[in-house]
């Protein structure tokens, strides 16, 4: 038994350390702003679930759609933030700034959400037999905002791009799938509880970024 917890011990450093650099505790930082952002597309679909009294393909297609929305959204920013990059700068002021810049925008992204999540709403019920596929994709191209400057800041921070798309995606598919399917079950109340959580999880990653450097 002893051998085997120090077996998992090894792996956990292992995965921290990751196998270039610090890709390990990268890849933590990805999954946790990609958490953040999902929380926020949770709390959007959610009000729309609410409203559905029954789920079919078009639910399916619509989650996957959020999913790409989220992916391409996030490819733009990251492109930027690279760009970004690009401006002549000392490598000792590039780590402080970059950190900065990546922080204030992802520290950015969950006060607008915690300003959702405290937002006095009233929801409107008017139930729909199939999804109004028009009306979500509106909703899924406004939340890419905040898709484009994750991207921008994950771009600054030079993560790794393919494993940003495929956490945006994923985790944003599966949100927005459990967004309709709760929404329909319990109703349209966890969503400022959403908000508030995936607000609280980015400003903290934000807060992380001025007090751990990771060049």
């Amino acid at each position: 038994m002893p051998r085997s917890g120090n077996t998992g011990r090894k792996a956990w450093q292992r995965f921290l350390e990751g196998g270039k650099g610090n890709m390990g505790i990268h890849t933590l930082f990805i999954m946790l702003i990609s958490a953040g952002l999902a929380l926020g597309i949770y709390g959007v679909v959610i009000q729309e679930g609410a409203n559905l009294v029954r789920m079919d393909v078009r639910t399916g297609i619509m989650a996957l759609t959020w999913g790409t929305i989220h992916v391409g959204a996030s490819l733009a920013g990251y492109g930027a933030g690279r760009w970004i990059l690009n401006f002549e700068i000392s490598k000792e002021r590039s780590i402080f700034w970059v950190n900065l810049l990546a922080g204030l925008i992802l520290a950015g992204i969950g006060v607008r959400m915690l300003m959702k999540a405290v937002q006095k709403k009233t929801f409107l019920e008017h139930r729909m037999e199939q999804l109004d596929i028009r009306q979500d994709l509106l909703l899924a191209l406004r939340m890419c905002v905040h898709g484009l400057f994750a991207g921008i800041a994950c771009g600054l921070l030079q993560y790794s791009l393919p494993v940003v798309l495929i956490c945006a995606f994923i985790i944003s598919v599966v949100s927005a799938a459990g967004g309709y399917i709760s929404g329909q079950i319990w109703g349209a109340e966890p969503c400022s509880r959403a908000f508030g959580m995936g607000g609280v999880l980015l400003f903290l990653i934000g807060i992380a970024l001025q007090i751990v450097r990771f060049g």
